[in-house]
């Protein structure tokens, strides 16, 4: 059986001598990175998204830090950077989504502008101006967009459905702020508001999964389109362990591992990957195999081995995330070297697309929490005391 050294040790190889040069060659171009490639290596023309550049910083910033790839994550981590600075985020605090598309609002935007500023090192980004240009966007944010019972909303006039995936990037935002050092006190009120928000009203009581749609009193929107995502089971799991272990809570820990056994349960297919969708009842509804529900299998389970209390957990659980990574690594058998498939179909057959340039900030992610288990690093974030609870 591959153990985790070996499938860590793959992936790192993988990422440095086929993604790399990828990136700095057929993704990067003057205006900053394509979106999409062509399974034949060519750019697909399509609009510059805000979530990408902020993406790519992350990827590159967390690849510098790595030690992968010499020089060239610190190249790529600055184009980021400039793609970002002067395409994307204004002086009054406004995150612009497209490249020269005027001022509309996105909260996944914002989400990933916060993120990314957070993760770029000090040798691409001064901490002082990343924490001035988070402070703008922040105030920003808290002066318009503010739901009147927790979290946000996603337009003035309101549109609703509300919805939770913006809100659990916000999460991981304001998370990596706390985990990089001293920051804004309104980045730590931020992750205890919306870990309180999900914990109260994201789940549903009925099945436990975490919900997509709320109406706008947070309650769970009725409707065919309110599926359960494996995925984010997966992803509000592994942010709900991180923030348990940040407030010392314990319950916030439990519901992060309930999440993730319940994607485990019910949402892998039959050749052992996670699907896309499931019915509200937890029955799979689109057996397709996308790549970055993948990842997050790997984050929440090598978490979980970090945490585990008992040896035999741990090994349990670091298992079950090499396991993952193998299944990811399916997505990399791709005639263009250093690019993958977005969608495995049952049986395993890939969906002959582009490459989505914004998977990456996924791929990585998944690298960074295998390399950290490998290192044995067992406390994540340091604790710290926990808050009164909100209403929410």
């Amino acid at each position: 059986m591959t153990d985790l050294s070996e499938t860590t040790a793959a992936l790192r190889l993988w990422l440095e001598a086929e993604v790399l040069p990828l990136q700095a060659g057929q993704v990067r171009d003057e205006a900053g990175f394509c979106e999409r490639l062509a399974p034949d290596g060519k750019p697909v023309d399509l609009p510059r998204r805000a979530m990408v550049a902020a993406r790519q910083l992350f990827a590159f910033s967390r690849l510098m830090g790595a030690g992968l790839g010499g020089s060239r994550p610190r190249l790529l981590a600055n184009h980021a950077r400039d793609a970002l600075l002067a395409e994307h985020l204004a002086p009054d605090g406004a995150v612009l989504p497209i490249a020269g598309g005027g001022a509309a609002f996105s909260l996944y935007d914002v989400a990933f502008c916060l993120f990314a500023l957070a993760a770029a090192p000090e040798a691409v980004l001064p901490r002082a101006r990343a924490e001035a240009l988070a402070a703008r966007i922040l105030t920003r944010l808290d002066a318009l967009y503010r739901h009147p019972e927790a979290g946000f909303e996603e337009a003035r006039p309101r549109r609703l459905p509300l919805r939770a995936n913006p809100h659990m990037h916000l999460l991981e935002a304001a998370l990596e702020w706390i985990d990089s050092g001293p920051c804004d006190p309104r980045f730590e009120a931020l992750a205890d508001e919306i870990a309180e928000l999900c914990l109260a009203r994201f789940i549903d009581p009925g099945t436990g999964a975490q919900r997509e749609l709320f109406d706008g009193d947070w309650r769970i929107a009725d409707g065919p389109g309110n599926a359960v995502e494996p995925g984010h089971q997966y992803e509000w799991g592994w942010l709900l362990l991180r923030w348990g272990v940040l407030r010392d809570h314990a319950l916030a820990q439990a519901a992060g591992r309930r999440l993730i056994d319940l994607a485990e349960a019910h949402g892998l297919t039959a050749d052992g990957l996670a699907a896309s969708l499931l019915t509200p009842g937890l029955a799979i509804e689109d057996a397709t195999a996308r790549l970055w529900p993948q990842t997050e299998r790997i984050k929440a389970w090598a978490l979980r081995a970090r945490l585990a209390p008992r040896p035999a957990e741990a090994a349990l659980a670091e298992a079950t995330a090499v396991e993952a990574c193998l299944g990811l690594m399916r997505f990399f058998l791709h005639p263009l070297r250093g690019s993958w498939w977005e969608n495995l179909g049952p049986g395993g057959a890939p969906r002959p697309e582009p490459a989505r340039t914004s998977s990456l900030y996924h791929i990585v992610g998944a690298y960074h929490e295998l390399s950290t288990l490998e290192a044995r690093q067992f406390l994540p974030i340091a604790r710290k005391e926990h808050r009164a609870p909100s209403t929410a």
